[in-house]
């Protein structure tokens, strides 16, 4: 199938829910099915185990000379399951993991008179899934869900031009209606939500809903209340740019879609009107293991002009993900079924990718993941086996991905700063369908243009290898010095006296509510600050930081802002927080370019003696000190000391730090 006929196949017929006690329909299969290969004990409805890969359903009718509809029930739906009435097909099962009802229409002229098959047929065998309590009711989608027809529009407060949006619909019981027949084609509709480039049309159940339109975070968010009875209606939203990013693009390092990935919900089409709508600037196509080119989609849509699209990879293996740009459609997919990370990130920059990110690292488990496998020591940065994590950058926020510890990832990433390791952080939403919002996570790049047709895309990929970008989940968060910003510099402060000073902007549209911001220096929370903002009133404020940075001490400094919970229905969030934060400063605090305080420890190590060690653990900071007794340890273990002689002294060395700092009580007692 093409991709502009897949497009309208999942627009024109769409997967429906409807409450229990409005099932019509004549019973065809009144079982649950287990169908894939594995036992499924948390699935009561069902068999434990499978019964088959496929279901076939086999009935006798009338001929439906105009639109019907079919009924099921479902659970667990990841991968492509076709419904095929009589050989063709007719829909896709829609993805989601609970135990839901769906509603898919069924065409004039599928139905034969007399004997007729159903089937339910996956792409992927070996997916689990529930199905069954198949019903047929012999009515049209407009009858059965009582249609009206809407016609919608959303302008830019600027000029009151045409505005990309995403526009959402909810009942009282805060509920997502069905939308259908969706139009024209730069459109993109689930239950309760529409994607449009500026106008659409479309048809919905009459009732009374909330209705709002949005953009993504640097815009606002228009809400009304719509009612649809007798008559067709129209509606019409304004939007405003509320935060000001000149000099910074909205990138998204890490998209799917159904069509190349071969999970989610959201067609290659469907995803360009996503991106659009929701002000995503970069947008970097990242199926796993296709080198896909949005850009002819994005010139069928005539998209263009809204951002500029990379092709790029999400390098799915064994033991990680890595998102590798800028790639070319006509080159071989980097290689992925190799278990080492070295290899395989050798093998993506061998076909010329510019950045390779490590994908949601502790995902889907802390133990079961990349930084779970490899025995990341989150005090000393370390891996064991020790290897060098041979990346750019790895996502620190993905927005599609729980992390109910807003600071889990970063205390990981916190640890290899310290030890030298030069990684940056990115933000991504990881998005597979049309109702997960792209760009909720992304990575604000500099940008000499203000063109998001025009970005350029080498001088991008150079600013997120050296950490000269923010990462937002909400709102946007940029480090200063001297009013410039400063993420990935190394900023002389060598004759400053302390308080060493920088400044943090802190920018919200009026609906995003940041709380507070905290500079994390080496890992170690240094100054807290409240972010003053005023209710219903978008927010730029610049906070001053005076830090207390220790003399010779040289220093990274991140800042962290924290938020409330998003809460309107029209940007629905995986986590219960808003959250950004700046890539690191580096702080020269002795005149000798930075050091971290792992290479710092390593140089002055060897050298050392218990004399030279006590003075030098009075000058050092937290994490110098446990880096610095680490190396130390380590040494006296090369020179056959006996390791509980080595911690004595060390103890003995530190003094009262033994015991009153954390990081160093869990490190000697080890």
């Amino acid at each position: 199938m093409s991709p502009t006929l897949l497009f309208v196949a999942c627009t024109l017929a769409p997967a429906l829910q409807v409450a229990p006690q409005e099932r019509p329909g004549r019973v065809l299969d009144a079982a649950l099915h287990h169908l894939g290969n594995d036992p499924t004990p948390d699935w009561p409805e069902a068999p434990l185990q499978p019964e088959g890969t496929k279901l076939e359903v086999r009935f006798d009718s009338a001929a439906n000379a105009g639109e019907w509809m079919l009924y099921l029930r479902q659970r667990s739906i990841d991968n492509i399951w076709r419904l095929r009435m009589n050989g063709a097909e007719f829909a896709q099962l829609r993805t989601g993991g609970d135990l839901v009802e769906r509603w898919y229409a069924l065409p004039a002229g599928l139905v034969k008179s007399g004997a007729n098959l159903l089937e339910v047929v996956p792409d992927t065998p070996s997916d689990d899934i529930v199905v069954g309590d198949v019903r047929l009711v012999e009515r049209s989608v407009r009858d059965m869900f009582r249609l009206q027809k809407l016609a919608v529009r959303v302008s830019d407060a600027r000029d009151g031009s045409a505005l990309p949006a995403r526009v959402s619909f909810v009942d009282a019981n805060g509920q997502r209606p069905p939308l259908f027949f969706a139009k024209p084609a730069a459109t993109a509709t689930r239950d309760g939500v529409l994607y449009l480039d500026g106008a659409a049309e479309l048809e919905l159940p009459r009732g009374t809903y909330r209705t709002f339109a949005t953009r993504g975070p640097e815009w606002s968010l228009a809400e009304s209340v719509l009612t649809l009875d007798e008559a067709p209606a129209s509606i019409s939203f304004t939007l405003a740019s509320e935060v000001d990013t000149r000099g910074f693009m909205a990138c998204d390092t890490h998209l799917h879609t159904l069509q190349f990935s071969g999970h989610g919900d959201a067609s290659a089409l469907e995803r360009q009107v996503t991106l659009a709508g929701e002000g995503v600037e970069l947008a970097i196509a990242t199926d796993h293991n296709h080198n896909i080119d949005y850009a002819p989609f994005q010139r069928e849509l005539g998209l263009s002009k809204w951002y500029t699209s990379v092709v790029g990879n999400e390098v799915t293996t064994d033991i990680g993900h890595f998102n590798a740009f800028p790639l070319s459609p006509a080159d071989p997919v980097p290689p992925f079924r190799s278990r080492d990370i070295v290899t395989i990130v050798q093998g993506i920059r061998g076909l010329g990718a510019q950045v390779v990110i490590l994908n949601h690292p502790r995902w889907p488990s802390a133990t079961n993941s990349p930084f779970g496998h490899h025995q990341l020591d989150r005090v000393l940065g370390r891996f064991d086996p020790p290897f060098e994590l041979p990346v750019d950058a790895t996502e620190m926020l993905n927005s599609t991905t729980e992390e109910k510890d807003p600071l889990g990832l970063f205390r990981d990433w916190f640890a290899l700063l310290n030890r030298g390791v030069r990684i940056f952080a990115v933000g991504s939403s990881d998005s597979h369908t049309v109702g997960e919002p792209v760009g909720q996570g992304r990575t604000y790049v500099p940008s000499a243009s203000e063109d998001a047709a025009t970005i350029d895309v080498a001088a991008a990929c150079a600013a997120i290898r050296d950490g000269r970008t923010s990462i937002s989940q909400g709102f946007v968060a940029t480090a200063l010095a001297s009013g410039k910003p400063a993420m990935g510099l190394a900023l002389d402060r060598s004759t400053d006296l302390e308080p060493v000073s920088l400044e943090l902007r802190v920018q919200a549209a009026h609906w995003l509510r940041p709380r507070k911001a905290t500079a994390f220096a080496n890992g170690r929370a240094i100054a807290t600050q409240p972010v003053p903002s005023e209710t219903d009133k978008p927010l730029d404020v610049t906070l001053r930081f005076d830090l207390a940075l220790r003399e010779r001490n040289d220093a990274w400094v991140v800042f962290l802002v924290e938020g409330d919970a998003i809460a309107t229905p029209a940007w629905p969030a995986v986590n219960p927080y808003t959250l950004a934060a700046t890539n690191p400063v580096f702080i020269d605090r002795d005149g000798g370019g930075y050091t971290s305080p792992g290479s710092a420890a390593s140089a002055f190590a060897p050298k050392a003696t218990p004399d030279t060690l006590r003075a030098r653990f009075a000058e050092l900071d937290g994490p110098h000190t446990v880096q610095l007794a680490a190396a130390w340890l380590a040494l006296e273990r090369g020179r056959g000391v006996p390791h509980v002689k080595a911690l004595e002294r060390v103890r003995e060395l530190l003094g009262e730090r033994a015991t009153t700092d954390a990081d160093l009580v869990e490190l000697l007692a080890r």
